[in-house]
């Protein structure tokens, strides 16, 4: 955007930006226009009144649906009609709405003036609102019938006319995604955590709407793989931020997270508790991965500020990874007050009661700069969790099912060799090794729980254990989960198939009239001697 254009963002409306008609807008900001056109939604009559207050005040077109509501000429700048709309999606511009008439939906662009059939604005007077979701759409206003949310809400229209803008908050690295492979779901962590229901699942694939995305972060927290970057900031930024605060602060400190201002005596007073502020906005952005690398960097515990403004998905999801975080650090031997997440108000007398208890964690020499680490979000963690420098040998711990780290498990008197898990696995983490044996390979550190393994095996003989094994995820290291030797070609004598699957095979066939006329002598020969007996017939 050019400096010209750059303007106040509007009040409650936090990341929207006016900008000027002919502003230069860069690829990384996403754009809003609305001409004005103001949708009223409510359950009587009185929505009417509502529209006609709208329609003065806002100077532009309002449409109102609402049940009951009087359909008498209102003048030019307000459209009445007496329906329910049932649906509605969309967001600052770009509303659809639509009514039930039987079993059909039936879309109501032709009561707007705009040319692509939308409204701009939505005003929701109903009881019930129609966006349910924790962050609604730039946009949208659902004030039942609370009187001061409706006056400030018809105040607001008035200022969403014209040209927006905010920051594209996340990128996506398709390349890294857990989510599918092959019409199988897998991960849907990114889709379980959005408050504003930005994300989607198309053919497959995740799909983030930026219009809707509003940059809570919780995505890119979840996400295992590193596959959704949040971007504003950048996880190399806090990254670099991260060590010159703490080489700064000296070893054994307590950080602070938190997402909004502090003044100075707030600071002085964690200060005297030998703590530190540190502000990233939002929360999660700060992933645990970057949790992990701030404990190998040398401070002593870091606290997460709940300050009451998150969302309840967010919340949940931070309350979760925080939990999780301690699980892991009580079986590295570390203490688990380590890692906190603490309520403002009772931020103080956590901090007083922890400077009490000296903690002076062992640091490596040197840790090496996140750049090298920076995209690849689960390298960076075990990046982190080597420069801990904790107990490895330590005992495995048992984690809640839906944790992004464990391990596989295979039941080796159902599993093939088939392979199924290995061509699905997006990350890697089971593999194919072909020697005198054919093995299923795992390697731990690489497994984000995703699932896909377990849904492709036809044999339904893999299952997931969630856990924290330290010296499997530390060292990177593989085990064969499953082996088998290899059923030489009676022909040519090469090693084609792993002789359980082709037992198993021969099983599932048995009855099948191709064995009965001598079919079994030629499935037990290679593709190549096959097809050279095919061409000699």
């Amino acid at each position: 955007m050019s400096a010209a254009s750059v303007a106040t963002p509007l009040a409650g409306l936090s990341g929207l930006t006016p900008i000027a008609s002919d502003a230069h807008v860069s690829p990384e900001e996403v754009v809003f226009e609305s001409r004005g056109c103001v949708l009223v939604l409510g359950d009587d009559a009185q929505a009417g009144e509502v529209a006609q207050q709208v329609a003065k005040n806002h100077g532009h077109f309002t449409v109102v649906f609402a049940p009951g509501v009087d359909v008498r000429d209102w003048g030019p700048r307000v459209t009445a009609v007496g329906r329910r709309v049932t649906h509605l999606k969309g967001y600052l511009g770009a509303f659809h709405a639509g009514i039930q008439v039987g079993e059909e939906l039936t879309d109501i662009g032709a009561s707007s003036p705009n040319p692509g059939r939308c409204f701009d604005l939505v005003l929701d007077l109903g009881a019930q609102a129609l966006i349910t979701d924790e962050v609604k759409p730039y946009g949208y206003f659902a004030t039942g019938a609370d009187e001061a949310l409706r006056q400030q809400a018809i105040a607001t229209l008035s200022t969403l006319v014209g040209r927006f803008s905010k920051a594209k908050y996340f990128s996506y690295a398709a390349e890294l995604c857990a989510h599918s492979s092959r019409g199988l779901t897998g991960c849907t962590r990114c889709l379980d955590v959005c408050s504003a229901a930005a994300i989607h699942s198309v053919d497959g694939s995740i799909r983030v709407d930026p219009h809707l995305c509003q940059g809570c972060a919780s995505c890119a927290l979840s996400c295992p793989t590193g596959a959704l970057i949040f971007k504003v900031p950048e996880r190399q930024t806090l990254g670099d931020r991260l060590q010159a605060v703490l080489a700064d602060a000296g070893h054994g400190v307590t950080l602070i997270l938190h997402a909004f201002d502090v003044d100075a005596q707030t600071q002085a007073q964690w200060s005297q508790c030998n703590a530190v502020s540190f502000q990233v906005n939002p929360l999660p952005a700060f992933g645990d991965e970057l949790w992990m690398r701030a404990l190998a960097l040398g401070a002593g515990r870091l606290v997460l500020l709940e300050d009451g403004s998150l969302h309840g998905k967010t919340l949940r999801l931070l309350s979760e990874r925080v939990g999780q975080m301690q699980s892991l650090l009580e079986s590295l031997g570390e203490r688990t007050d380590r890692l906190a997440m603490v309520r403002s108000e009772t931020l103080l007398d956590w901090l007083r009661e922890a400077a009490a208890i000296k903690v002076l964690p062992v640091v490596a020499n040197r840790v090496a700069p996140l750049q090298s680490w920076a995209k690849f979000k689960r390298l960076a963690w075990i990046d982190g969790l080597r420069q801990m420098a904790g107990n490895f040998s330590a005992s495995t711990v048992v984690l809640a099912p839906d944790a992004p780290i464990g391990a596989v498990q295979v039941d080796a008197n159902r599993c093939t060799l088939c392979f199924a898990c290995v061509n699905l696995c997006p990350t890697r983490a089971v593999n194919a090794r072909h020697d005198t044996l054919q093995q299923l390979v795992f390697q731990e550190s690489a497994c984000v729980q995703c699932g896909l393994c377990v849904k492709a095996c036809p044999e339904q003989a893999l299952s997931l254990q969630a856990r924290f094994a330290p010296a499997a995820l530390a060292r990177m290291t593989s085990v064969v989960l499953h082996q088998d030797e290899q059923f030489k070609c009676t022909s040519c004598g090469t090693p084609f198939i792993n002789r359980r699957l082709l037992e198993s095979s021969l099983e599932r066939i048995k009855d099948h009239p191709v064995l009965a006329q001598g079919g079994r002598a030629a499935l037990m020969t290679c593709p190549s001697c096959r097809q050279k007996e095919m061409l000699e017939m």
